[in-house]
C-alpha cells in the first residue's frame, strides 16, 4: 500500500512550532534552538513554553501547552530526560500530532535509559504522536523555514536531496559542505536514537516523496535489519541512495553504542545488504557530500572513456591511472584530431592526445574550449574531465591585481568555460567534470583559496561536478555509474 506521505507534514512542514523548554539563556537548549529558529526565519507561529515566564526572546511564552490559542503541528521537547514522559503526555492532551526529542539521557546511557525511551514510545504511540529522537537534533526543512538547533545560517534554498542522521553534528556537517557544492535538500533529519521514526521508515518516506531525488544518509544501527533491507532496495529502485555506515571497526561499534545506543552490526552483513539493495557506499562525510553532488549534476551518468584535458605531464598521468584503477578507459584519438589540436597548444611544452597536454597550468579559455569540442566529438568518449589548476591563475591575477582590475577580473575562466561546457553537453551529451586541486597552505594565499571556492560553486551551481583529486574524481565517477548500470524497479 502506497505511504501517504501528507501525513508526515506536521513533521517536516510545520505551520506551528511549540518550544518545550525555551529560555532567554541561549546556553540552553531551549534557549539556542529557539533564537536558531528566529534567525534562520521559520514562516510559521511560534510558542515558546516556560511556567516561569511571560516573554521569551520577544515572544509571548506560555505556560503549557494547554495555554497556547491555537493549534500546534510540532513541538520541539528540550527539558531534561526526566521530563519528557510530562511533556510527550502534554503534547497528546493539545492533540499534537509530531514532536522533536532532542534531549538526551536515554537509550545511549544503559538499561535505565533505554526502558524510559520504550515508555515514552509507548504513550506517544498510544495518543498517536509521532516522535523524532529523543537524542538529535531534529528536522531541517528548508522550505519550512525550519532548522537544526545549530542551524540559524543554513541554506534557505530547498532542493532535491533528502538526508537522515543518527549523527546531528554529522547533519551540520553535511550541510554545510553540501552547500558550497550546490546541494540543496528537501529534507534533513537528525533522528538521533531513532526509537518512533527511524532509518526503515525515512527511506520509505523519501521513496514516496515527489520533492526527493536522491537520498543520502549516516546509519549507526538500525532496528530491524530485514525491515530495512526491504525500505532500501525499494527505495533504491527509484532513486539513489548513499549511504555512510558508522561502527563497521570494532572501536566505532563501540562508539555507536555510546553515542545513539545502536548496535553497529558486521561489516561483511552491512556491505552485503548494501550491495544486494544497489545502495551506494560512502567512505566518510566528504565522500557522501560528493556522491550527492555528482548526482545532483549527472543524471543517467555511464561508464566509457575520459576525454582527459591537463596542464602538465604529472596531472596527465595521473588521470590514466585513476581512470584504469576505478574502471574507466582513456582513448587514444584519431590522426585527423591529433592534427587539429596540435595548432592549439603551445609550440614546446604541449602534447596532442588524450590526455590533452595543455603545457601550462592555466590556460585560457579559448584554447581549453576548441579542445574540449574535439574531444567531444569522438564516439568513444563519453565525458570530459578538466584539470583547473586555479592556484597559479589566481595567484597570477593577484599580483596583475594592482596593475589592472580589469585585466584580473578576465582571468576567471570558469564562468567561461562552465558555459562553453553545458553547450557542448546539450549538443553531445557529454558532461564535464572538474578538478581543482588543493594547492594553496599559506595564510597568505587565503584569497586564493576563496576564488577556487567561489570557482567550485560556480560550476556545481551549473551541473559540473568539481574535485580536489583525481582519484576521488574517479572513485566517485566509478560508483555513479555502477548505480545506473543495474537494473532497477
Amino acid at each position: 500500500m502506497p505511504l501517504d506521505i501528507s501525513e508526515y507534514k506536521p513533521i517536516f512542514y510545520p505551520q506551528s512550532l511549540a518550544i518545550i523548554g525555551a529560555s532567554d539563556n541561549i546556553l540552553k537548549f531551549g534557549g539556542q534552538f529557539l533564537r536558531t529558529t528566529l534567525a534562520h526565519g521559520f514562516k510559521g507561529k511560534i510558542y515558546p513554553v516556560n511556567p516561569r515566564a511571560q516573554t521569551i526572546q520577544g515572544l509571548t511564552a506560555y505556560p503549557s501547552l494547554e495555554a497556547i490559542p491555537g493549534a500546534v503541528d510540532l513541538a520541539v521537547i528540550t527539558v531534561p530526560a526526566s521530563q519528557v514522559m510530562d511533556a510527550v503526555k502534554a503534547c497528546i492532551k493539545k492533540r499534537i500530532r509530531a514532536a522533536e526529542i532532542l534531549s538526551a539521557g536515554f537509550k545511549e546511557l544503559g538499561p535505565e535509559g533505554e526502558a524510559l525511551e520504550k515508555e515514552i514510545v509507548s504513550v506517544a504511540r498510544q495518543g498517536n504522536l509521532r516522535i523524532i529522537g529523543p537524542n538529535c537534533f531534529g528536522v531541517y526543512s528548508p522550505e519550512a523555514g525550519l532548522t537544526l538547533m545549530p542551524g540559524a545560517d543554513f541554506s534557505k534554498q530547498h532542493g532535491p536531496v533528502g538526508f537522515f542522521s543518527q549523527s546531528g553534528g554529522g547533519t551540520c556537517d553535511l550541510a554545510y559542505m553540501a552547500r558550497g557544492r550546490a546541494v540543496y535538500f528537501s529534507v534533513a533529519v537528525s533522528y538521533g536514537n531513532g526509537a518512533d521514526i527511524e532509518a526503515a521508515e525515512m527511506l520509505r518516506y523519501f521513496e514516496a516523496d515527489p520533492k526527493t531525488k536522491i537520498v543520502g544518509a549516516y546509519l549507526e544501527g538500525v532496528c530491524d535489519g530485514r525491515e530495512f533491507f526491504h525500505a532500501l532496495k525499494s527505495c533504491c529502485s527509484k532513486k539513489p541512495v548513499v549511504i555512510l555506515k558508522g561502527g563497521l571497526s570494532d572501536q566505532g561499534d563501540q562508539g555507536t553504542l555510546g553515542h545513539t545506543g545502536s548496535m553497529a552490526g558486521s561489516k561483511q552483513a552491512w556491505n552485503a545488504a548494501i550491495k544486494s539493495a544497489a545502495a551506494i557506499p560512502a567512505r566518510d562525510l566528504r565522500d557522501l557530500a560528493e556522491l550527492l553532488m555528482t548526482f545532483n549534476c549527472l543524471d543517467d551518468f555511464r561508464r566509457g572513456g575520459a576525454g582527459v584535458l591537463a596542464g602538465g605531464g604529472l596531472r596527465c598521468v595521473e588521470a590514466l591511472d585513476a581512470a584504469y584503477e576505478f574502471g574507466f578507459s582513456v582513448p587514444e584519438l584519431d590522426p585527423d584530431s591529433l592534427s587539429r589540436i596540435k595548432p592549439l597548444l603551445p609550440p614546446a611544452g604541449g602534447q596532442a592526445g588524450n590526455p590533452a597536454d595543455l603545457a601550462n597550468p592555466a590556460m585560457a579559455p579559448a584554447i581549453i574550449i576548441p579542445i574540449m569540442e574535439i574531444l567531444a566529438e569522438q564516439k568513444s568518449i563519453r565525458f570530459l574531465v578538466l584539470y583547473q589548476m586555479l592556484f597559479y591563475l589566481l595567484n597570477e591575477a593577484r599580483k596583475i591585481k594592482s596593475i589592472s582590475p580589469e585585466l584580473a577580473a578576465k582571468m576567471e575562466y570558469h564562468t567561461e568555460l562552465a558555459a562553453a561546457a553545458n553547450g557542448i553537453r546539450e549538443k553531445t551529451g557529454k558532461p564535464l567534470i572538474v578538478i581543482m586541486p588543493d594547492i594553496a597552505s599559506d595564510p597568505a594565499h587565503l584569497e586564493i583559496e576563496q576564488g577556487r571556492i567561489e570557482a567550485r560553486f560556480h560550476y556545481t551551481s551549473h551541473g559540473i561536478p568539481c574535485f580536489e583529486t583525481t582519484a576521488q574524481a574517479f572513485s566517485v565517477l566509478s560508483r555513479v555509474a555502477d548505480y545506473y548500470r543495474k537494473p532497477r524497479g
